[in-house]
C-alpha cells in the first residue's frame, strides 16, 4: 500500500493545483452571477459593469509574468500563500462596493491578482517540473478542477446572493478561499520538500509530432522574440476573446431569454461538470496524440455549444442550453490546457515560469477584449446576436493559427536541427 508520504510527493502538487484551479476559475464564473446582481443593485450599463471583469482579466494577464517569475525565484509555496493571502481580502472587500471605482479595484484589481497568484502559471510550472512523463494527463486532472469549482462555486453563489444578498455572498466566498486555499499549500508543500524537482524516472515523453526544444534552455528573451511563440500568443489571445464573450455574458443572455436566474446558473454549472471530462479526456488525448489535432477537436465542440446558445431566443426550448452546456463544457478550459502543453513542449528550462507568464498575457488580452466588447454590443444593439458570432469565429480562426504556428516551429527545427 501506497505510503502518505509517498502519495504527497507523487499526486500532492496535482491535487494542489486541482484544489487552486477549482477555486480561481470557479470565483471567475461566478462573476456572471455577480453581474446580473450589480446590474439590478446599482442600475450601471452592461459595458460599464462588464468593464470590471476585463479590467480582471487584463490585472490577471498582467500578474502572469511577475507570478511566473516568482515561482522560479520563490518556490511554488510563497507565490501561493501570497495569492491566498490577497484573493481572500479581496473577496471580502468586495463586499463594500457602492460604487464603480470600488468594483473595478476590489474584483478589477485585488481579487484578479490572487486568482493569478494561485492560478495557472505557478501550477503548470510546478508539475512541468515534477512530471516528465504524462505531464499533460497530470495537468488535465488539474484543470479538472476548474470544472468542479464552477459546478459547485455558480450555482452556490446564485443561492447566497438570492438569499443572503451580494455583498453577504462576497464574505462567504473570502471565508472560502481561507479554508481551502491557504492550508491546502502547506498540507500538500511542506517546508522541508524544497523545490520542486523534474522526476527523472517516468518514461519519456512519447513523440507524437510533440514539437520540443533541443536544447532546452530557454530565456525570456529567447523566447519574445520568436515568431513561434507570437503564432501561439495570437491563437491564444483568439481563444480567450471568443471565450470571455461567451462566459461573461451566459446567464444574463438566459435571463433575458426569459429563464429564472437559478435555473440558469444551475444550466452553466452542469457545464462545469462536463468540463471535467473535457480537461482529463483532452489530457490524456494530447499526451497520445498531436496537439494540433486535439486543439481542432476542442474548439469544433466548444462551436457546437455557441451554436445552441446562439439559438436560445426564448424560454421554450431549454433543450438547447442543455446542449449548450455539455458541448461548450467539454471544451471549457481544455483549450488552455492543449495550448499549455504546447507552449510545455517548446519552451521548457529553468524560465519557463516567467515564459509562460508572458504567454498567459494572451489570456487577459483576449478576455479583456471579449468580456467588454459583448456588454458593449448589447448596449448598442439590445442583443447577443452579433457577440456570439464573433466568439464563434475567433473559436475557429484560433485552430488555424495554431496549425500554423506548430509548422512554423517543424519549418524551424528542420532548418537547424534544434528550435532556435
Amino acid at each position: 500500500m501506497i505510503s502518505l508520504t509517498a502519495a504527497l510527493k507523487n499526486y500532492g502538487v496535482v491535487a494542489l493545483a486541482f484544489i487552486h484551479i477549482g477555486v480561481g476559475r470557479g470565483l471567475h464564473g461566478t462573476f456572471g452571477v455577480f453581474f446580473v446582481a450589480l446590474l439590478d443593485a446599482f442600475g450601471w450599463s452592461r459595458a460599464v459593469t462588464a468593464g470590471a471583469l476585463s479590467l480582471s482579466i487584463i490585472v490577471e494577464g498582467v500578474f502572469h509574468p511577475v507570478v511566473g517569475t516568482l515561482t522560479d525565484k520563490l518556490g511554488g509555496r510563497k507565490t501561493l500563500v501570497l495569492g491566498g493571502m490577497v484573493l481572500a481580502v479581496g473577496l471580502a472587500c468586495s463586499a463594500t462596493i457602492s460604487s464603480v471605482w470600488q468594483l473595478y479595484f476590489w474584483v478589477g484589481i485585488v481579487s484578479a491578482a490572487g486568482i493569478s497568484l494561485i492560478g495557472m502559471v505557478p501550477h503548470v510550472a510546478i508539475i512541468s517540473r515534477h512530471y516528465a512523463s504524462r505531464k499533460v494527463t497530470a495537468l488535465g486532472i488539474a484543470w479538472a478542477g476548474g470544472g468542479v469549482g464552477i459546478f459547485l462555486l455558480v450555482p452556490a453563489t446564485a443561492a447566497m446572493v438570492s438569499n443572503w444578498g451580494w455583498p453577504s455572498a462576497y464574505v462567504g466566498l473570502a471565508i472560502l478561499v481561507v479554508i481551502l486555499v491557504i492550508p491546502a499549500v502547506f498540507f500538500f508543500i511542506p517546508a522541508n520538500q524544497g523545490q520542486i524537482k523534474t522526476e527523472t524516472s517516468g518514461a519519456h515523453e512519447p513523440k507524437h509530432g510533440k514539437h520540443e526544444a533541443q536544447d532546452g534552455d530557454w530565456t525570456v528573451k529567447r523566447a519574445l522574440t520568436n515568431s513561434s511563440f507570437w503564432l501561439l500568443f495570437t491563437a491564444r489571445v483568439l481563444a480567450s476573446l471568443g471565450n470571455q464573450v461567451i462566459v461573461t455574458h451566459q446567464v444574463a443572455h438566459a435571463v433575458d431569454v426569459g429563464y429564472p436566474k437559478i435555473f440558469a446558473a444551475s444550466i452553466f454549472g452542469i457545464m462545469g461538470v462536463v468540463s471535467i471530462l473535457g480537461r482529463v479526456g483532452f489530457g490524456y488525448l494530447s499526451d497520445v496524440m498531436r496537439r494540433e489535432v486535439v486543439y481542432t477537436w476542442v474548439q469544433l465542440v466548444s462551436a457546437v455549444g455557441t451554436l445552441a446558445l446562439m439559438a436560445t431566443t426564448d424560454n421554450s426550448l431549454p433543450i438547447l442550453l442543455y446542449i449548450y452546456a455539455v458541448f461548450y463544457g467539454l471544451g471549457q478550459g481544455s483549450r488552455a490546457l492543449v495550448l499549455s502543453a504546447i507552449s510545455i513542449d517548446v519552451f521548457k528550462g529553468k524560465n519557463f515560469g516567467a515564459i509562460f507568464g508572458y504567454f498567459t498575457l494572451s489570456v487577459g488580452i483576449g478576455g479583456a477584449i471579449g468580456a467588454w466588447l459583448g456588454g458593449y454590443l448589447f448596449d448598442v444593439t439590445h442583443s447577443y446576436k452579433i457577440a456570439f458570432s464573433i466568439s464563434l469565429a475567433c473559436l475557429i480562426i484560433s485552430i488555424i493559427v495554431v496549425w500554423m504556428s506548430t509548422r512554423n516551429i517543424e519549418a524551424q527545427r528542420d532548418a537547424k536541427g534544434m528550435i532556435p
